[in-house]
């Protein structure tokens, strides 16, 4: 009888130990099937990670490259070249684009300069956003200035997009009126002066608007 309460205490402990080792089985099975999945996705966001920072590598090395155009530009032709307001997003470009009184048509003289300054974004940073700047003297109504400054902006930014090969998408344009004088001294009683008011100034963005 005793040995019968042996062997009967016996199998119980053996069930008991096969029942917990079972259960300790299944919940690791279970366990892996949660960390597996997670396992995939950590190593795929370090994948992502990985090729996000080689492309902010890579434009940054384009950003770079196009400060180098810019500043070249400025040393052939003149001009200024500033990020001091842009606050890292883009470059303040003023280079010797005017035009004639009263006048939205681009002169040959500045044509070279546009060429220029295509040639340098399509070359390093084709797909910044680029917003050209329309100015006007004083001469004439304020309404009438904005008009016009409106029209010498589209005249610069249809020839970079005609013969510089700029993307029209990536091209702004705004009036600026009588609102950026070079020099209020020129420009109203002789329409031969003030040509440095009736100009074209651009801003290039790599940093979104």
């Amino acid at each position: 009888m005793g040995e019968t309460r042996g062997w009967i205490a016996g199998g119980a402990i053996l069930v008991a130990f096969v029942s917990t080792g079972c259960m300790q089985l299944v919940r690791q099975w279970e366990l892996d099937g949660v960390i597996t999945p997670v396992h995939e996705q950590l190593a795929d966001h370090e994948t992502r990670i990985s090729a996000n920072a080689s492309a902010i590598e890579g434009m940054q090395s384009d950003i770079d490259e196009l400060r180098d155009r810019m500043d070249q530009l400025q040393r052939e032709f003149g001009g200024h070249v500033s990020d001091s307001d842009m606050h890292g997003g883009g470059l303040a470009v003023s280079l010797p684009v005017h035009f004639d009184f009263d006048s939205s048509e681009l002169r040959a003289v500045d044509r070279p300069i546009l060429d220029a300054f295509a040639a340098a974004i399509a070359g390093s940073f084709p797909q910044a956003r680029i917003t050209v700047e329309g100015s006007a003297d004083q001469a004439g109504s304020a309404e009438y200035n904005m008009r016009l400054s409106q029209a010498r902006a589209e005249s610069v930014r249809d020839y970079l997009v005609r013969n510089g090969g700029l993307d029209a998408d990536n091209i702004a344009v705004a009036a600026m009126g009588e609102s950026r004088l070079v020099n209020e001294e020129t420009g109203v009683q002789n329409p031969q002066s003030g040509i440095e008011n009736r100009r074209a100034t651009f801003v290039i963005e790599w940093a979104g608007s």
